[in-house]
């Protein structure tokens, strides 16, 4: 019986606490409701380049009338079986342009099909099949194979490795496109596609899965441990009066809130440190980036968060109510900021917000900075974006302690 009159306490005091029933029923929703609509699948409008050298000029050996030429590119069957979804398509002339985006991260893979490619696809077709029925001048003739066939790879294939996702994606579409045409001319034979395929990786040749998620881990472990940590800290200690007491003190409202901010910055460079030193020893992933850029990012999005929770403490009454409120920085932060998927993996619908949450930069900068090995020159638009998040949320938090200070 003590059970459960302890129990209808807890539901009596909820009774009370409208707010707080509230956030109980709308957190799990949001949560399901993001991840349906968040997620989408396999990456869909990737940045691909695609550089054309392939004319399309076939010169063939018939039974019929000898050798002939004639014009058909299967280049661009090949760019045609890629399809509309998959990539986003930017050509190109310029081969070591395309190669320059590519480095730069403005294009996940760089596609090249080389001169006489669509002579040396009929080749190999031929080389298999040995003889082809063929339709030329309304009539249907026979290719028979050449002496002289192309040989070597067709396709340069490079790719930024640093999103293993996108990468894989990119591979996967460009194999069942070259099968695909394979198959419209030998039927199901197989074919080594590394005869007409080379793959070069420009970043992060050997990443995995486990190296994508590290940098995405390594930014939600701060996330939680600084949101929950500040919210339940400054709520606790005002419940308790010692924020109050604090005020009262020969001290500044905004050298309590950077006081704040340093400890709780403090922490979250230790929790990091733990995370990223037992990801590198334990369990090998990759990291040939800088450790200190990897802190001072990590220090600049942390400045930022606090006073992020600084600003949702004012609101929460106990604190119960500031884990539901540090809930609604952490949801989002999971499932829609480049943390254990990329963003090309999303619905195009919420791919908007992606770019408005501050995780989602903090997670690009560790990865380019663990995966890719850039420094401040290749991140600096990341840096900026954290650091105007970090300005904004610290100027607010100081506000809102001058606010306590004045109406204690």
């Amino acid at each position: 019986m003590k059970v459960l009159f302890v129990a209808r306490n807890v539901f009596r005091r909820l009774r009370h606490d409208l707010l707080t029933v509230f956030m109980i029923g709308t957190i799990p929703l949001i949560f399901i409701l993001l991840f349906g609509y968040a997620f989408s699948g396999s990456p869909t409008e990737i940045r691909v380049i695609v550089v054309n050298h392939d004319r399309g000029a076939l010169t063939l050996n018939t039974r019929e009338f000898g050798q002939i030429t004639v014009e058909r590119s299967l280049s661009a069957e090949l760019i045609a079986g890629f399809g509309k979804k998959v990539f986003h398509i930017r050509r190109m002339d310029d081969e070591s342009a395309g190669e320059r985006e590519l480095k730069e991260g403005r294009a996940w893979a760089v596609i090249v099909i080389q001169p006489g490619f669509s002579q040396g696809l009929i080749d190999r077709v031929l080389q298999i099949k040995g003889e082809m029925p063929y339709t030329y001048q309304g009539r249907t003739i026979h290719l028979l194979p050449r002496k002289e066939a192309a040989t070597g790879p067709g396709i340069t294939l490079s790719i930024d490795r640093s999103n293993v996702p996108v990468a894989d994606t990119v591979v996967a579409t460009m194999e069942r496109a070259l099968n695909n045409l394979l198959f419209a001319y030998i039927g199901g034979r197989d074919v080594d596609l590394r005869e007409l395929l080379k793959i070069d990786y420009v970043y992060a040749g050997k990443a995995d899965y486990l190296d994508y998620y590290s940098p995405g881990v390594i930014g939600f472990a701060v996330t939680v441990i600084t949101s929950m940590l500040t919210l339940i800290a400054l709520v606790r200690e005002e419940r308790n009066g010692i924020l109050e007491r604090l005020l009262t003190f020969p001290v500044h409202p905004w050298e309590l809130s950077l006081g704040y901010t340093l400890a709780f910055t403090v922490i979250a460079i230790l929790q990091a440190l733990e995370v990223i030193l037992i990801a590198y020893f334990l369990f090998h992933t990759m990291f040939v980036g800088s450790l200190l850029l990897m802190l001072f990012v990590i220090v600049v999005y942390t400045i930022g968060l606090q006073g992020m929770g600084t600003l949702l403490s004012g609101l929460a009454r106990n604190e119960f109510q500031a884990v539901q409120y540090a809930l609604l920085i952490i949801i989002p932060g999971l499932i829609i900021t480049e943390a254990f998927w990329p963003v090309e993996a999303l619905s195009p619908a919420l791919r908007p917000i992606a770019y408005v949450m501050p995780l989602t930069y903090l997670n690009r900068a560790l990865r380019a900075v663990m995966l890719r090995g850039w420094g401040i020159s290749g991140i600096w638009f990341e840096i900026v974006v954290l650091a105007s998040y970090a300005a904004v949320m610290l100027g607010l938090s100081i506000l809102l302690m001058k606010r306590r200070a004045h109406t204690r």
